[in-house]
């Protein structure tokens, strides 16, 4: 074979073997920076996608009930929009009444890099403006109870509504009725409350986030931190009313709430938007030496709905992820 096609044939296979290196680096490279992202609930659009083990528990004023969360399908959705011509799912977390609350919980494998949870949430009735909104619970280490079945509606827990009747309990001004679980670790319980700003309001507080580092290592003596508050003070407990922009939804609105702790720097960052309307509410917020960075490991993460003494709805989930 003359020189020439052979130095053709030579130098086509060196420039097709660069260009899959060049698209084998590039895939690689894509899939390293995805994040990894794990659905927990997809109930968008009329889907009933339930993607990890979790369990329940419901919490009326104190006292544990099974009657909630509930899930309503496409066949009785009717029941909790209050119409026939609406089969949305939806996993009610928490009816309309008052001090109430409803959460789920699920396992993590946490890799130790910054973690976002995301989140769809309606209401179909309530008070103008409904309370007490919708919680993030990060990096729960139980030892009484676990995500199993043996504890479905059967988690230990102290309510925030059992305190209130303690001797000078440092508590937070507002987020209605909270299911504060056993966990032998401190852990983070992110709320967004749209009571703060329209029903309820102080000095110190500028938006609709609370932040609380809460310990109940026994289950049945649970606190709240940091205490005094470091933006109320007083014998408030935790970051009460924090952030910027406010809005109260109305009945039906979607309410997408991101929420991101990153351990580089030990910090919280969150926006609720209302994605009828367009109004959000947002916080960043530095935990500092309040909060020490958890390890990877295995935890518990959580989300929850929740009612108050002067403000209520039936909050419910839509959908729910975590990435990493």
């Amino acid at each position: 074979m003359p020189a020439g096609p052979r130095l053709v044939i030579t130098v086509s296979v060196i420039l097709i073997v660069v260009v899959l290196l060049i698209v084998v680096i590039a895939t690689t490279k894509l899939q390293t920076n995805q994040p990894n992202t794990q659905v927990i609930v997809n109930l968008l659009n009329g889907q009933q996608y339930f993607g990890a083990p979790h369990v329940y528990q419901g919490d009326n004023g104190g006292t544990p009930t099974s009657q909630w969360p509930v899930y309503y399908g496409p066949n009785n959705a009717s029941q909790y929009w209050g119409t026939t011509s609406k089969n949305q799912p939806v996993l009610e977390l928490v009816p309309a009444q008052y001090n109430s609350a409803g959460a789920m919980f699920w396992t993590e494998t946490y890799s130790g890099g910054s973690v976002t949870i995301t989140m769809v949430s309606t209401f179909s009735e309530g008070f103008s403006p409904p309370a007490d909104g919708l919680d993030i619970y990060l990096f729960l280490k139980p030892t009484m109870w676990s995500v199993s079945p043996k504890y479905n509606y059967s988690i230990s827990y102290m309510s925030d509504y059992i305190l209130l009747a303690r001797t000078n309990p440092s508590l937070p001004p507002v987020g209605g009725d909270v299911i504060l679980p056993q966990s032998s670790t401190s852990y983070l319980i992110i709320q967004w409350d749209p009571w703060w700003q329209f029903g309820y309001t102080a000095s110190g507080a500028t938006g609709q986030w609370n932040v609380w580092i809460v310990s109940n290592p026994s289950g049945n003596n649970a606190g709240f931190g940091p205490s005094p508050s470091p933006n109320l003070g007083g014998r408030y407990a935790g970051w009460d009313g924090i952030g910027t922009g406010a809005f109260k939804p109305n009945p039906g609105d979607l309410i997408n709430i991101t929420v991101t702790y990153d351990p580089s720097t030990n910090t919280l960052t969150g926006i609720a938007t209302d994605l009828n309307t367009g109004q959000s509410a947002s916080f960043t917020l530095n935990l500092g030496n309040y909060y020490t960075p958890p390890g990877s490991g295995s935890y518990v993460f959580g989300i929850a709905g929740s009612t108050g003494g002067a403000s209520y709805a039936n909050w419910a989930l839509l959908y729910v992820a975590t990435t990493q």
